[in-house]
């Protein structure tokens, strides 16, 4: 990427004072996959300026660039008013510094005719095209954060009424706009918006449709969690069966059948079956419905499982036999889950015990550059999920634990149990079970750390 130079100064958008800035201007995707995340979420040529608090995105040319796209797009701020040939020097100046990095037999028609953006909002509309996302699906998002906005700001008062007048229009993509602006308001914990954003968010679980659904759900995953954590070791079919037929409604059925997939198998469906047939008549209609709803959801969460772990398998061929395993990695990480480091760390165990050195080595080098991306890239908190995780054994993990227990915080705990409820809902209970006994052993750790 290229930049000014660290001790350039530029004019303040808002006091017009000089400021000193480190400006990104070449956004070269190939080059470094993060520019684009972060700069469709505004988190790049960012200022402070000392003298009247500003903080923002500096007004600067831009030219971007994303060869899987076959995208040049060039951008020059209009408040900057730049003569002609000046806008024409520094961004020719650009995009000869790009193409000199892309060797002749790669470069394209696209890199000889770049498309030029009159607006920020248009280059982030042209990127976001780029990958599929039409301007129906912009404006839709536009709507629903118009409609966030009038809600955030309306009186506890006329909240309900809104909120039923645009019940159709508050999904799950409304409820996705909505957690992203709850998470940027808690940068700022001095301000009263998060507090407000949670009365809104209380509000739509009780009055909206798809809110109500959604409580629904949550609470149901909640009383089948602590259902299944009250029996713990002693949980056997027997025991299963009757949860599922005291089960109070469907979200409560297919929660339990979520959170525990291995117990829901062909002997239980035998020992269901069976109270099925001792039934009365009234008794058995209600049975069979929920004996049909564990099916469907068994299916469906198999489906989604072997899904992933297909998605899984093609990602780790894929870096597997990578020429630039860093860059790779990089690109793909959005596609790096539980799932992948479990079937990595399957095929090193493999590996190991056929004495398949070359592949051994391979492996645990893909091991090795995918931790220290996701040490870099995640919060803290599942910075330690994913470390504990990869971890070949318990007692590796315990010690790590134990390490780092200066660490250790609710913040984190809180995190670690999300995590484990997570891996259960997503039928991976090996890892949700020992992630578990990793959040015991934390929670121990930290208690006697208070003690120390």
């Amino acid at each position: 990427m290229s930049t000014i130079a660290p001790g350039t100064s530029i004019s303040c958008p808002r006091c017009h004072q000089s400021v000193p800035a480190k400006l990104e201007q070449l956004l070269d995707v190939g080059a470094e996959p993060q520019i684009k995340q972060r700069l469709l979420s505004g988190k790049i040529n960012i200022v402070e300026c000392p003298l009247c608090s500003f903080r923002g995105m500096a007004t600067a040319p831009l030219v971007y660039h994303d060869p899987d796209k076959e995208l040049l797009l060039t951008f020059t701020p209009m408040e900057l008013n730049l003569p002609l040939p000046e806008k024409e020097r520094l961004l020719g100046a650009l995009t000869r510094t790009l193409l000199g990095r892309i060797p002749a037999e790669e470069r394209k028609g696209y890199l000889l005719q770049p498309k030029e953006m009159f607006s920020m909002e248009g280059l982030i509309n042209a990127i976001l095209e780029g990958d599929g996302i039409t301007p129906e699906i912009i404006e839709q998002q536009r709507n629903k954060t118009k409609l966030l906005q009038l809600l955030a700001t309306a009186t506890e008062k006329d909240l309900p009424a809104l909120i039923k007048e645009n019940d159709e229009k508050i999904d799950a993509l409304f409820f996705q706009l909505l957690a992203a602006l709850k998470t940027q308001s808690h940068d700022h914990q001095e301000s009263p918006v998060p507090n407000e954003l949670e009365k809104l968010e209380h509000q739509l679980l009780n009055h909206s449709t798809f809110g109500r659904e959604t409580r629904l759900r949550v609470e149901a995953l909640q009383t089948a969690a602590t259902e299944l954590e009250a029996l713990g070791k002693e949980l056997t079919r027997e025991k299963f069966v009757q949860l599922i037929v005291n089960a109070s409604d469907d979200h409560h059925v297919t929660s339990l059948i979520t959170l525990a997939r291995p117990a829901a198998d062909y002997e239980f469906f035998i020992l269901l079956t069976e109270q099925i047939e001792k039934s009365t008549a009234a008794e058995r209609k209600r049975l069979e419905t929920k004996r049909t709803l564990v099916l469907e959801t068994v299916q469906k969460l198999d489906a989604a499982a072997d899904d992933r772990a297909k998605a899984a398998a093609a990602v780790l061929q894929t870096l597997l036999h990578a020429e630039d395993l860093t860059a790779s990695v990089k690109e793909l990480l959005p596609s790096i889950d539980e799932t992948l480091l479990m079937l990595l760390q399957q095929n090193i165990d493999a590996a190991r015990k056929e004495r398949n050195d070359v592949a051994l080595n391979r492996m645990e080098e893909l091991r090795g550059v995918i931790m220290k991306n996701l040490h870099e890239n995640a919060p803290p908190a599942i910075r330690l999920v994913n470390e504990l995780l990869a971890l070949e054994t318990d007692e590796e993990a315990q010690t790590m634990i134990r390490q780092r227990a200066t660490e250790l915080n609710d913040e984190i705990l809180g995190e670690m149990k999300r995590a484990t409820e997570q891996l259960r809902a997503g039928g991976q209970n090996e890892l949700a079970v020992r992630l578990e006994g990793y959040c015991t052993l934390a929670q121990q750790e930290m208690t006697a750390a208070k003690w120390r």
